[in-house]
């Protein structure tokens, strides 16, 4: 549904931004419209169920399943959704196959339990449908008495303390800088957020500092890490003969780059490290 919208905006080319990518006020726009149609079924007393495949991320040796839908289309159904079950098949103690769904959030996998659905395990065993035809609309009615019996104060701690667990675990479950684009355009919408100002921070420091990845203000765009072409070993000779030549040795041009050895200079920045060499050797004659 969301996709459709902004199938339909991108075709406008004001909508555009030069790579031919949604403007971010655009996707904003694309949001707001359909959590505005979602809100419209909601008034009109529809019970709205979006159902998904489960997709397997990577996190470390960690296997992840959550909805399998593009980073911001997640964020923006979980946002609004009251409840999120991850359905499984289990094998029971006699041996028989059962299905399951897991309505609390866990390491392994997306959900969100504000109806209090299945109890501290927050799990709920799906019965044959053909004789519980009812199952459905039974469970939503249950989560619906539950959230009918918070206070509105209750209720929205209860909704952004969710909402700031299922973004620590998205940030944490990003693996590129385009889950980072997608999170940093998401959070655009939550600046109202009680917690805003820790989710941002727990997205930056993510991005930077465990993936390393390189904000262009002029893009206003993550990107990944450049990769790192170290000297070879041929450069590295020469360039402790260059040392030797200055007076100077290996260990103390360690140091003072703050490296181990000679081969974690990038080559890239080969010039410049003699460059700063020369003027080492320079001070310590000046001396």
């Amino acid at each position: 549904m969301l996709e459709c919208i902004k199938s339909h905006l991108i075709a406008i080319p004001n909508n555009r931004q030069k790579d031919g990518t949604l403007k971010l006020k655009a996707q904003g726009s694309a949001n707001n419209m359909f959590k505005s149609y979602v809100h419209m079924l909601i008034s009109m007393g529809k019970d709205v169920v979006f159902i998904a495949h489960a997709s397997e991320d990577q996190s470390g040796d960690q296997v992840i399943y959550r909805p399998d839908l593009g980073g911001k289309n997640r964020n923006e159904l979980y946002r609004i959704a009251d409840i999120m079950g991850y359905l499984t098949t289990v094998r029971t103690q006699e041996g028989k196959s059962a299905r399951v769904i897991n309505f609390n959030p866990s390491d392994t996998h997306h959900a969100k339990n504000a109806g209090a659905l299945g109890g501290e395990t927050g799990e709920v065993w799906v019965p044959d449908l053909k004789t519980n035809p009812m199952f459905l609309a039974d469970l939503i009615k249950q989560a619906k008495d539950h959230i009918n019996t918070l206070t509105p104060e209750q209720l929205a701690e209860q909704k952004a303390q969710e909402e700031l667990a299922n973004w620590r675990q998205s940030c944490e479950e990003a693996n590129h800088a385009g889950d980072i684009n997608d999170l940093t355009e998401s959070i655009l919408e939550l600046k109202e957020h009680r917690y805003y100002q820790t989710m941002r921070q727990m997205l930056v420091w993510n991005a930077d500092k465990r993936l390393g990845c390189v904000f262009d203000k002029e893009k206003n765009r993550w990107f990944g890490p450049k990769e790192f072409f170290a000297i070879t070993d041929q450069q590295r000779d020469e360039l402790q003969v260059f040392i030797t030549e200055r007076g100077l040795d290996v260990k103390t041009i360690c140091e003072h780059f703050g490296i181990d050895a000679l081969t974690q200079i990038e080559v890239s920045k080969l010039d410049s490290v003699k460059q700063d060499i020369e003027m080492i050797a320079y001070e310590v004659n000046l001396a």
